[in-house]
């Protein structure tokens, strides 16, 4: 388990002890261990808590995750509460859980009817990394529900409560208040539990009930205490004094053992939860009460009105000191109205007792194991069959149009350089195909027409009726461009052949001068690919040294032990920047470079892998930074193929059939081995739907997307039959 743990003052603390030891009774045989959260203190933990983490320390989490991954453990139970883990909206955690190997049951003691961004982020991830989120009510389902998470990753399980056993005059005996009428309120004191409210009600119940005391049992909350002392404390007793009912009101500090909280329920005649605020989906105080067949009032907080619903308790409005005087005097004058309520209150608890608390987490726990441990099906997607059929029908005497509405080329959006380049690349890999001649001849005008002859550098978008709408287009259009102009220059034959030579030798120069760490690394690729053709120039090789060192550098800079990329963010193309390193390092021969490539590029696997082992691309929804949840939407054609292309080259400098492996599962994104189980590739048009929204593929069948989807299936056929080659010569 991983949670606060007692002896830290945390109602999560105790719900963390409290079904730790259920589950250690319950059949079957438990061993529990808790990594125990902290909040910059220390706790004296009890054995049972094996590890502990500070919560702002992100790398303890990994190393608290890779110690659960060397004891073996069956299964994780995480009690989540955004507040007691690191990072915007406690995304540390996620850290941690994506690293574990068991399967993982969440348990939910916070959902909001609508989560923040921030917080909706955290909770999606989790959905995606458990195998089941627990909740405590009905409307804790319905809240998640409605904001996306699928039913089917959603259980109820009521809140844990021990059994009191003492009877009330014997309790009340014990307390001192024996012949008094006690109504009962406990858990941490702060100001949003109304306490203020109760006192200010209590002069009335007072006049009728003279015989009343109201006990107050709990410490103020650490962070309150922390802050302030015991000011409120002080204030609360304060204003009992100023209401004159000082010798009603009995506060007993300290945080209550669960022997005098069961005593303190066994003598009330009325427990009062007089929170302030509606959004809270549980409450383990209220949970205690009513299950152990306590007459409850309470404010209409979420978790009250579904619990005490159908006579079950009484509800008041909040901060209606004058209508929760009146209830309490009528409840306590009214003791077959009281035993009434205690006895529907009892029976509905019965299924809240811990043991029975704990063979339903036991279930779930072992359903979670069985689906963990049950092996994942074999894949049996065949890879399409080549062909530039959509390309084609995106290419018009122009060029390439960059987007289409759904498989119809969208001539608004007119053309960009990038696509074309890609399209020649693709057009060269695929030379057989009956369209490639005349793509190639198109997109190679493109790209001597988009190259300006004075600055010697590429251009990238024109509008449908042939204006240059920028007069540089960048520095990844640049990079681009070259990299696929080497590709032609020594893949195309004849006419075509010399026509992207000649270019090449135009444009060579657009590789000098980049900024962006992208654009370097393709410009990497294009370097190595070159010079596995043609003699190395002193001028290359000082320039992939200069990028190369820079990448590096970058990579050196921003590196932590949670986090060894160039960057402190994902966001686009990711796998190129690796790639262009493992490019270099391994016809350069800089083993340094290739090192780095391939610990970075395995890295971001392990950030773009589902936990059923499918890749799961970074959503361009937004940035992903460092210690955040994952964007897991609007992922990309782009990043497969980024990730196709640098696994294959990882392969090929190494060897490795593994980096196969990655690139094969990567390209079956896009063949519907992903979250919603949708194809991006239309087998009716050939073409490759641009994104996996939500709810739905994104309909629009684009050129980055198509041609990222091709060329994935181009680079991998061409490293497999390499591979079978390989094998058989070896024989």
């Amino acid at each position: 388990m991983i949670g606060t743990y007692t002896p830290r003052l945390c109602g999560i603390a105790t719900f963390t002890h409290d079904l730790a030891e259920a589950l250690a009774e319950a059949p079957p045989r438990t061993e529990v261990l808790v990594v125990g959260m902290n909040d910059g203190q220390t706790y004296p933990y009890p054995a049972r808590v094996a590890l502990t983490i500070q919560q702002d320390d992100v790398a303890a989490y990994e190393t608290a995750a890779d110690a659960l991954n060397a004891l073996a453990i069956d299964v994780l139970s995480v009690q989540h509460e955004f507040g007691i883990f690191g990072g915007p909206a406690g995304s540390y955690l996620l850290t941690f859980l994506r690293r574990v190997r068991a399967p993982i049951v969440t348990t939910l003691h916070t959902v909001l009817e609508q989560f923040t961004p921030e917080q909706f982020a955290v909770i999606e991830e989790l959905a995606l990394l458990s195998a089941k989120l627990v909740v405590m009510s009905e409307r804790a389902v319905h809240f998640l529900v409605a904001q996306g998470v699928p039913r089917q990753k959603i259980g109820l399980i009521h809140h844990g409560i021990p059994d009191v056993g003492t009877d009330r005059e014997t309790a009340k005996a014990s307390l001192g208040l024996s012949g008094r009428s006690v109504i009962f309120t406990f858990g941490l004191l702060s100001p949003n539990k109304g306490i203020e409210t109760a006192l200010r009600a209590l002069p009335a119940v007072v006049r009728d009930i003279p015989d009343v005391t109201y006990l107050v049992l709990g410490a103020t909350h650490p962070h309150i205490r922390a802050q302030n002392g015991e000011a409120y404390r002080e204030q609360l007793t304060q204003l009992a004094s100023d209401l004159g009912v000082e010798d009603h009101v009995r506060f007993e500090d300290g945080f209550a053992e669960l022997d005098l909280i069961t005593c303190a329920l066994a003598a009330a005649d009325l427990y009062l939860v007089p929170y302030l605020n509606r959004e809270q989906i549980a409450s383990g105080t209220l949970a205690y009460a009513f299950g152990n067949g306590k007459a409850v009032v309470s404010t209409p907080f979420w978790y009250a009105e579904e619990l005490l619903a159908e006579g079950r308790g009484v509800l008041v409005p909040f901060r209606d000191s004058q209508a929760l005087g009146t209830v309490l005097s009528d409840l306590l004058r009214d003791p077959g109205r009281r035993a009434a309520m205690e006895d529907r209150a009892r029976a509905y608890g019965e299924q809240m007792r811990w043991p029975n608390v704990a063979r339903t987490y036991a279930d779930v726990f072992s359903a979670a194991i069985h689906l963990h441990t049950r092996p994942a099906p074999l894949s049996f997607r065949p890879l399409p069959t080549l062909t530039l059929n959509h390309v084609a029908a995106l290419t018009d005497g122009t060029g390439v149009l960059q987007h289409a509405t759904v498989a119809v080329p969208n001539p608004f959006e007119g053309y960009a350089t990038d696509d074309n380049a890609r399209a020649l690349q693709l057009a060269v890999l695929i030379c057989d195909d009956p369209q490639a001649p005349a793509i190639a001849r198109r997109t190679l005008s493109f790209l001597h027409y988009a190259l300006n002859p004075v600055t010697r550098r590429f251009r990238n978008f024109m509008s449908y009726d042939r204006r240059w709408l920028d007069e540089d287009g960048g520095d990844n259009a640049q990079a681009r461009s070259v990299r696929a102009l080497v590709t032609a220059a020594h893949g195309l034959k004849g006419a075509l052949g010399s026509t992207a030579r000649e270019i090449l030798g135009r444009s060579w120069a657009a590789l000098e001068h980049l900024e962006s760490p992208r654009a370097q690394a393709i410009a990497l690729i294009a370097i190595a690919a070159r010079a596995e053709h043609e003699l190395i120039q002193p001028e290359w090789a000082a320039l992939a040294d200069r990028y190369a060192g820079n990448l590096l550098r970058l990579h050196g800079e921003s590196v932590t032990p949670t986090w060894p990329w160039f960057e402190a963010y994902l966001s686009y193309s990711n796998a190129k920047l690796p790639h262009g390193l493992i490019a270099y390092g391994r016809v350069f021969g800089q083993r340094d470079a290739l090192a780095t490539g391939l610990d970075a590029l395995g890295w971001l696997e392990e950030q773009q892998t589902a936990p059923d082992g499918a890749f799961l691309p970074v959503g361009s929804e937004r940035v992903y930074g460092a210690g955040e949840a994952r964007p897991l939407w609007d992922g990309q054609p782009i990043e497969a193929y980024a990730t196709v292309a640098a696994a294959l080259e990882a392969q090929r400098a190494t060897g490795n059939a593994v980096w196969l492996a990655a690139a094969r599962r990567a390209l079956e994104w896009l063949l519907g081995r992903n979250a919603l189980k949708t194809p991006l590739y239309d087998p009716e048009t050939a073409g490759c739907r641009d994104g996996l929204h939500r709810d739905r593929a994104n309909a629009n069948q684009g050129a980055e997307s198509s041609l990222a989807l091709w060329l994935s299936v181009a680079e991998y056929n061409r490293a497999a039959r390499l591979t079978i080659r390989s094998r058989v010569s070896g024989l």
